[in-house]
């Protein structure tokens, strides 16, 4: 009967670091780039850059628009700074819906909401979509499937 308290006991604390930890994670805030940053970033790993706010002229809370594509121009990265986080919310769940209205049959996906933070990917249709806010700002990505690995690696490498 001692035997079974103490891995009761143990099996409890396990339990209450893993909450614990998951609730630390979530409760974390993320820090985002700058438009600036990304772009350094991005030239970095052979990307070209393009300022493409002029063509959100008509979105007042659009601070900045910066395309990163690839060195063959097979693919871009979209990186938006907004005006603040309500606005990179709204942008944010407005790709999001985008998103989810193209899939269909086989399809992954993911969602992570953190305090500051909200990330979705979606595998449907030989492609592969992400949007990822942090604070204001929204990294948007919609390539090929086979592109998948390729883009997580620079996204975590973002921070996004």
């Amino acid at each position: 009967m001692k035997k079974f308290f103490i891995i009761l006991f143990v099996i409890i604390v396990i339990i209450g670091i893993a909450v614990g930890t998951l609730f630390f994670v979530l409760n974390k805030e993320k820090e985002s780039i700058t438009k600036d940053q990304f772009s350094t970033k991005m030239q970095d790993m052979g990307f070209t850059i393009t300022d493409a706010s002029e063509q959100m002229a008509d979105y007042s809370y659009v601070k900045s628009a910066t395309l990163a594509i690839d060195g063959n121009r097979t693919y871009q990265i979209e990186f938006y700074e907004l005006s603040d986080e309500t606005y990179a919310t709204a942008f944010y769940n407005n790709n999001k819906s985008i998103f989810e209205s193209t899939k269909s049959g086989a399809s992954t996906e993911s969602n992570i909401n953190g305090k500051n933070y909200s990330k979705y990917t979606l595998t449907s249709n030989g492609k592969y979509m992400v949007v990822s806010k942090v604070a204001n700002t929204v990294a948007f990505v919609n390539v090929s499937s086979d592109l998948k690995d390729n883009v997580n690696t620079i996204l975590k490498e973002l921070g996004y």
